[in-house]
């Protein structure tokens, strides 16, 4: 049987940011008015009048953007072959 192996710490901060956004608005939602599980995430910073979000929606971008660049596995190296 296949046995768990290490991950990298870059797929470990990826995931860490994007479960910590995940998290933060699903406390927003279940704890915040008009009621439980009816709650709305609070935004608060104006991105220059692109889009109004918060940390999380800043964790999830960071997020999703570390495990691009930095999470997925590296190419295996080509062998040389002897013809």
């Amino acid at each position: 049987m296949g046995g768990h192996r290490p991950q990298p710490k870059a797929r470990l901060i990826g995931f860490s940011l994007l479960l910590g956004g995940a998290t933060t608005h699903l406390g927003d939602r279940l704890f915040r008015a008009p009621g439980f599980a009816r709650g709305h995430v609070v935004d608060f910073i104006d991105y220059n009048d692109w889009f109004v979000g918060n940390v999380a929606d800043i964790a999830l971008f960071c997020g999703a953007v570390w495990i691009v660049l930095f999470g997925l596995p590296a190419p295996e190296p080509k062998q040389a072959t002897d013809t």
